[in-house]
């Protein structure tokens, strides 16, 4: 469960570390990355704000 980025669509905008409201997500290298997956509250900021659409959250 939680977000699953596309590392090869991620633009890495950093919208998602933005609108995340638990601090799931940091920027390293250029790309997103769930680092603290375990914190997702599943709410769809993420995908929701993702303009190449790199982030799913897997049910």
């Amino acid at each position: 469960m939680g977000p699953k980025i596309n590392a090869d669509l991620c633009a890495g905008c950093g919208n998602c570390v933005d609108v995340c409201p638990a601090d799931v997500f940091v920027l390293k290298d250029g790309k997103a990355q769930a680092e603290n997956e375990g914190n997702c509250l599943e709410c769809g900021a993420c995908a929701e704000e993702c303009p190449p659409q790199a982030i799913n959250l897997e049910e």
